[in-house]
């Protein structure tokens, strides 16, 4: 068989057909390298890893498994994913959908992924009606769609990186290295993140005390009358004292606060039933969830205004969009949902 493609130009948005594939097979079998096979295609070598792990297969072999690529496996499975796809430019095919999207956005504050997810979860429009979350980025930026990057929060925030002395910063507390590392997997439920949202910058104002459950995402915000540790510990037990008809041990295991000084009486709490530990100073990225979350809240109530002037229907509709919004994360159920599945279980 004579091939052209014995070159070193790469070729872009081409597919491979069933002799490249064929080809593939067989230098594989030979043990060819990748990079040697996609010089010889003149592919890039993220195509032929792809397609190798598109048409590996288990095969029985003298009593053995071995993954084997298939040609025809390759094949197959190129012409399975490839039904029902359409050139995602024609946005007149998909008008009905992208107005939907450019309303959820701007009516909703939803992002992208969390309205493709929701639309795809409850079977809104067809395949063929609908791009994913990518494809609608490339159109934002294209400038094809209603919608502008300053109406995507996230796509806009930039990194704002402080000149941080890091001299005398006490801990309080335990520290989060002695906390047990299967919390990082998210596994357990009954862990939470703890942070504080002030409004007006003055430590006589009330705050805003803020947790996170950690496996399902689920978040709460309490107003307290101030950043003061005593009315903090206060807060904090008055709500911890709203699960006694609950089983705590299993609703509330372990607290991860940030190490401001807000915190500094809230290790009075600890029980047996009930562990508290503290981030490491400049850390926020150990409460992860928690100051994105935190974000999430600034979209509707924006720092610098007095909590005392945010009214309480504000904070529980707030708190009510941020805990029904659909999360891939959470195979596209709402924080709320995936909460109460677990709290059934107790």
């Amino acid at each position: 068989m004579d091939y052209n493609n014995h070159n070193t130009t790469l070729r872009t948005n081409k597919h491979l057909n069933f002799e490249e594939r064929f080809y593939l097979e067989k230098r594989i079998v030979l043990g060819d390298s990748i990079t040697a096979i996609s010089r010889a295609l003149g592919r890039s070598r993220t195509t032929i890893y792809t397609e190798l792990k598109r048409g590996t297969v288990i095969q029985i072999r003298q009593g053995k498994s071995q993954l084997v690529y298939l040609a025809d496996s390759g094949q197959a499975t190129y012409e399975r994913q490839r039904v029902g796809s359409f050139n995602t430019m024609r946005i007149g095919a998909i008008e009905a959908f992208i107005n939907w999207i450019e309303s959820k956005v701007l009516n909703d504050h939803w992002s992208f992924d969390a309205a493709v997810g929701y639309a795809k979860h409850k079977g809104l429009f067809v395949r063929n009606e609908m791009v994913c979350a990518k494809t609608l980025y490339n159109y934002l930026h294209k400038g094809v769609l209603g919608i502008k990057a300053i109406d995507l929060p996230l796509v806009v925030r930039r990194s704002q990186r402080k000149s941080i002395s890091r001299k005398h910063k006490r801990e309080l507390g335990k520290s989060i290295e002695l906390r047990d590392p299967k919390i990082e997997t998210r596994e357990e439920f009954g862990h939470w993140e703890l942070d504080t949202v002030r409004g007006a910058k003055d430590k006589t104002a009330l705050v805003f005390i803020t947790l996170l459950e950690h496996k399902s995402r689920l978040y709460v915000a309490l107003r307290c009358l101030s950043a003061r540790s005593t009315d903090v510990k206060e807060t904090l037990h008055a709500w911890l004292n709203t699960f006694k008809d609950i089983n705590l041990a299993c609703l509330c295991k372990i607290i991860t606060a940030d190490n401001g000084l807000e915190f500094a009486e809230i290790s009075d709490l600890e029980n047996e039933t009930l562990s508290i530990y503290f981030a490491r100073p400049y850390s926020a990225w150990e409460r992860e969830s928690n100051e994105r979350h935190n974000g999430l809240l600034r979209r509707c109530i924006p720092k610098g205004i007095p909590i005392k002037t945010v009214s309480k229907e504000t904070i529980q509709r707030t708190l009510q969009w941020c805990n029904n919004l659909l999360r891939k994360i959470l195979n596209y159920r709402t924080p709320w949902m995936s909460f109460l599945e677990k709290l059934i279980k107790l």
